[in-house]
């Protein structure tokens, strides 16, 4: 398994596996075109947010979407992970644990991982718990400016 860094001609890719994943349970919002678009072009332009393909055995097999930011919980850095997402036909391979595995070695300076999960996804929750994350108890709020 290897993390390659989105790179600007790989917009439409990136849009194709983001309505897939955004087409499934494990995400709670649709597939937006205009917001992925937004998301690769911050990706591409800012330091403070990341994309990879997951690539195995020389195929694409899926992505992750990662922020970074301060959190004043841990008295330093956190990294998001916005999306991690496998596609079926290379799940129960190992790739996401291999996948969250690197992003903490290429960020020995994060204090905090930290990803959010559907209250459905049984598996997903396995596998993050197996890894050593355990759960917040907030309940989220957002506002969204119009």
């Amino acid at each position: 398994m290897k993390l390659l860094e989105f790179t600007d001609k790989d917009l439409d890719q990136y849009i194709e596996l983001a309505h897939i994943f955004h087409s499934g349970p494990a995400s709670f919002t649709a597939p937006n075109h205009t917001i992925f678009k937004a998301n690769f072009d911050h990706i591409i332009d800012h330091e403070d947010a990341f994309g990879w393909f997951i690539e195995s055995e020389g195929e694409i097999a899926g992505y992750v979407l990662c922020s970074r930011m301060f959190s004043t919980e841990v008295g330093g850095m956190a990294l998001w992970v916005e999306e991690l997402s496998v596609q079926e036909a290379f799940q129960g391979k190992g790739l996401g644990t291999q996948a969250l595995e690197s992003l903490i070695e290429l960020f020995p300076e994060i204090l905090r991982f930290r990803l959010e999960v559907a209250p459905d996804n049984k598996s997903a929750k396995a596998l993050y718990q197996r890894l050593g994350y355990d759960f917040l108890m907030y309940e989220q709020m957002i506002f969204d400016r119009k």
